[in-house]
């Protein structure tokens, strides 16, 4: 009987930790993938990139060569920081 329980228990916790791990990710993805739509296509386009990936927009912060978003998914917040190329660092990616 105790060792049922103490396996229960066990199983309780992975699962709570592989639940925040999976959002924590998910927060991630949404942050990352909306920094990068703000240094490509400007700062409103930020808000529609994380909603596409089912997360809540907390913030972004716009300067001259970077975005930086930060998102939120099922309570997890995560930021991201896309920089901009302007032609001239990464001309294999153009």
């Amino acid at each position: 009987m105790v060792a049922l329980a103490a396996t229960s228990l066990v199983l309780v916790g992975l699962a709570n930790s592989i639940t925040t791990i999976i959002d924590a990710q998910r927060a991630q993805l949404a942050a990352d993938s909306a920094a990068l739509a703000c240094v490509i296509y400007g700062q409103d386009s930020a808000q529609q990139a994380t909603n596409q990936n089912g997360a809540e927009l907390v913030s972004v912060i716009v300067t001259v060569d970077q975005c930086q978003v930060t998102a939120s998914y099922h309570e997890v917040v995560r930021t991201a920081f896309a920089l901009t190329s302007r032609g001239e660092d990464l001309r294999t990616l153009q």
